[in-house]
């Protein structure tokens, strides 16, 4: 496989069923709403023949910026390894479908050095976000063989393993698997949880055994119609996530990636979900609620429009004049004088 191969949908197969057994158990065990909550994320639906015009087989225009075949460098200071096109489960609303329908497996050591020697020729990577696919498809030793790599590099690398492991397959995280990755710190693990019902009880066991192991976890999810499109949900996701020890770090905006329009809440809509968010959790819970421009145009944080509207015109004096919760206008001054 060449590097653009999977940026194209030449010679796509069709994005196969795959629901690993853990979920499938998740799902069986939910009622009502929920229970059609989580096999929308995760059975196919004659909607994903429907092709919004505005969607593109590389939404986030990842191709953009390749330094190596699998290795995206966007920012400043961070990179992005795609080092698997395999995944624990198929989401139907998954925004890099066109990499992962193909299942293309693990990093080559060649890829891996590719990865390696650029890390050790750019010293303003800090950051290196582990993809794919999901990373916990591979090995456990050929994954923890790249990861020693990267901790080679830089002792002060930070390493963010992206996966929807602790929820798609909670009996990986063994108890030494958690040990050989609490030895790799500084590591985040970023779980991927878009709805309360996913935390089961092994979900939860897999999310305290890492925190009890010292790792920290940042969650992000996907805001999805049909799924999680309620303020009243989400809000109790991100309490149960925080109760748990994971930060809720990103509320993301669905991408336009082929045949996923009916997952797309409109941004308008997604900026008021976020807005009674805010009213309803503290700083602590409240994730960032952005979107990957299309295109390659980066993360752009719609909290920032969405709370636009109260920060108001003054022509009278050197200050900002911002409504408060309560409706009323306070005043801050803009110098110190």
């Amino acid at each position: 496989m060449t590097d653009a191969d999977w940026r194209t949908d030449a010679g796509l197969p069709r994005f196969p069923r795959h629901v690993p057994h853990s979920f499938a158990r998740l799902i069986d065990e939910a009622d009502g709403a929920a229970r059609q909550a989580l096999a929308r994320q995760i059975e196919p639906s004659l909607e994903e023949d429907v092709f919004a015009l505005e969607e593109t087989s590389d939404p986030l225009g990842e191709g953009r910026y390749l330094v190596t075949p699998y290795l995206v460098h966007q920012y400043p200071n961070r990179v992005l390894a795609l080092v698997t096109g395999k995944c624990l489960g198929h989401c139907r609303y998954c925004f890099r479908k066109s990499f992962t329908a193909r299942s293309r497996g693990f990093l080559s050591e060649a890829e891996q050095d590719a990865i390696v020697a650029y890390l050790a020729n750019t010293p303003a990577v800090r950051e290196i976000l582990v993809s794919g696919g999901d990373p916990l498809t591979a090995p456990p030793d050929s994954l923890f063989a790249f990861l020693e790599k990267l901790r080679a590099v830089r002792s002060d690398l930070l390493i963010r393993l992206c996966t929807r492991g602790p929820v798609f397959a909670p009996e990986k995280f063994t108890a030494e698997f958690v040990h050989r990755l609490a030895a790799l710190q500084p590591l985040w693990v970023i779980p991927h949880i878009n709805h309360p019902a996913e935390l089961g009880a092994a979900q939860r066991d897999c999310i305290t055994a890492l925190r009890t192991a010292g790792i920290p976890q940042q969650s992000q999810t996907v805001l999805l119609r049909g799924v999680n499109d309620s303020p009243e949900l989400l809000a109790e996701l991100f309490h149960e996530l925080v109760c748990l020890g994971v930060k809720p770090g990103y509320l993301f905006q669905c991408d336009l990636a082929p045949g996923t329009a009916s997952f797309r809440v409109p941004p308008d809509e997604g900026m008021h979900i976020w807005l009674r968010l805010r009213d309803m959790l503290s700083g602590l819970s409240l994730p960032q609620y952005a979107v990957d421009l299309p295109g390659g145009g980066g993360k752009f944080p719609l909290s920032v429009p969405a709370l636009s509207d109260r920060v108001l015109p003054n022509s009278t004096d050197v200050s900002l004049r911002i409504q408060g919760n309560d409706g009323k206008v306070y005043r801050y001054p803009l110098t110190n004088v």
